[in-house]
């Protein structure tokens, strides 16, 4: 069986932080013995194929608006690079036509990922794979244009796989009753696959480094640094959790400035240090953009991830520390308040200062024994 996988987000390395989920739910698929060509944005149409493990990866252009911090965000700072989506698309359709015929294609992200493949004509069964970014776009799009998107998709027979029943819910709110209907008929909910890399020796280091005395605690943030994610609300939480905890965020975007300058504020004697150096005693750290693997290991150090994001589906990042034992306290965002009726690993807290540093201070201190590898 050949597979086409289309997608906007794909790492260019196992380090890159950015479109592990593609990749992992695209490697699934090579488990059955498929043969998966990827289309990713990034790089050039002149670049010849790789190879990623079992994936050969065909790269599209279109790195000016689809790469970090995210494409809404590019756009924000530069309009001009929302250009960037034609020719991605023109390239998408070139790359099809290399690949040749396939037995089945999956587009991440209805927008734009799908649209190529219903102009290439495809005639193998199509899936599409929702997972945020692309249903809130759709959700500000005229109700003729979002109608006019999911009913050509629903006309073409494609299957949808929401990574959360929140955007499917929201999705199908703002349908005609009938369309809606046949939305639900065509679609599931499953979260995108994750894969963890080994980080339990890393994590421990860490929190031997960090950690200074049984009763301090560690909480992390890993994020863009970027408006909807509320960073500045862990910040604050963590100052009004009291002594003996150190925040960590971990990510950068064009909010980091502003979130420096408030970590200077809440604890002016301390500041807010730069870099991945040393720990300074600062009651808050920024290490900027980190390797995935570095980024795991500290989530693994931590007694506690916080994820104060309004805007979410199904956090990755929050899947992630449970699998490595990680508590976390989160707002009610996507499917999160539905993950956390079933795992009392996950607090959820309104999306006050007060509601958060609350929670923080129910989390007990980890023991460095407990620093362990990925749960099965």
């Amino acid at each position: 069986m050949r597979v086409v996988v289309v997608t906007t987000s794909y790492p260019e390395g196992d380090e890159d932080p950015s479109g592990h989920f593609v990749r992992s739910s695209a490697r699934a698929l090579t488990r059955g013995g498929a043969e998966v060509h990827v289309i990713a944005a990034g790089g050039s149409i002149l670049d010849p194929p790789s190879q990623d493990g079992g994936l050969v990866v065909h790269r599209a252009g279109g790195g000016a608006l689809f790469a970090w911090p995210g494409a809404a965000a590019r756009a924000r700072e530069a309009p001009h690079r929302l250009l960037s989506a034609l020719p991605f698309a023109a390239s998408v359709l070139a790359r099809l036509r290399e690949v040749g015929p396939v037995d089945r294609a999956v587009a991440h992200w209805i927008l734009p990922c799908a649209w190529p493949l219903l102009l290439a004509g495809t005639r193998a069964p199509l899936e599409v794979r929702a997972h945020g970014a692309d249903v809130r776009l759709l959700l500000r799009a005229p109700q003729a244009a979002r109608a006019a998107v999911v009913g050509a998709l629903l006309r073409r027979g494609a299957r949808f796989v929401f990574a959360a029943s929140a955007l499917r819910d929201a999705l199908a709110r703002s349908l005609a009753p009938e369309q809606a209907r046949a939305l639900a008929g065509a679609s599931h909910v499953e979260p995108p696959a994750i894969e963890l890399p080994p980080v339990a020796e890393r994590a421990a280091s860490l929190r031997r480094e960090l950690v200074e005395s049984p009763g301090d605690r560690l909480a992390v943030v890993v994020c863009r640094l970027i408006p909807t994610k509320r960073v500045e609300l862990a910040i604050e939480a963590a100052r009004a959790a009291g002594a003996g905890l150190r925040l960590v965020v971990i990510g950068d975007g064009p909010e980091r400035g502003a979130l420096e300058r408030l970590a200077r504020r809440s604890d002016p004697a301390a500041g807010a240090s730069r870099g991945a150096g040393g720990a300074g005693g600062a009651a808050v750290r920024f290490t900027g953009t980190l390797p995935r693997r570095e980024a795991l290991a500290w989530i693994g150090a931590a007694d506690v991830l916080l994820h104060p994001s309004s805007h979410e589906a199904a956090p990755t990042v929050i899947r992630e520390a449970r699998a490595l034992g990680v508590p976390v306290v989160a707002c009610d965002a996507g499917d999160v308040n539905a993950w956390a009726r079933d795992d009392r690993g996950i607090l959820v807290a309104a999306g006050t200062v007060e509601s958060f540093a609350a929670a923080l201070q129910t989390i007990p201190p980890r023991r460095l024994e407990h620093v362990g590898p990925p749960l099965p």
